[in-house]
């Protein structure tokens, strides 16, 4: 069993850790929205989903802090990935393909992070008929 303090001193590596994983998650979008087969652009559809899948455990496992912190981290890569580089050109094409997947991954960032839940919600009725939070 793990003491409150432990708990608060593990909380902001949780958020680097959510971080990170939004930065590895936009990189391996990246790597894949282009794959189109079938005029289906799967690439695309796989990274939003995981994208949103993420950013939902994020928030279920750390609260909104940590879903914002995931969303944070794969945000910088994608501010990255709009600067010019030496070549002239850009990561992200800029075709409809390109604008659909940053767009997309803001939206379902967005979406991810209101929908978070910001802590323990989840109740379990008191022998005495009041709610109380699990884990409590």
């Amino acid at each position: 069993m793990t003491s409150s303090r432990g708990r608060e001193r593990a909380r902001p590596l949780g958020y680097v850790g959510a971080a990170l994983l939004g930065a590895v998650l936009a990189v391996a979008g990246l790597a894949v929205y282009r794959h189109v087969d079938l005029r289906v652009p799967w690439g695309l559809l796989l990274a939003l989903a995981a994208t949103y899948a993420a950013t939902r455990a994020a928030g279920i496992l750390g609260g909104r802090a940590a879903a914002v912190a995931l969303a944070a981290g794969y945000g910088a890569v994608l501010v990255l990935t709009m600067s010019r580089r030496a070549e002239g050109d850009y990561l992200v094409a800029a075709d409809a393909l390109g604008y659909a997947y940053l767009l997309g991954a803001i939206v379902v960032l967005g979406i991810g992070v209101v929908v978070s839940v910001s802590g323990a919600r989840h109740t379990v009725p008191d022998p005495a008929g009041r709610p109380r939070t699990l884990g409590s």
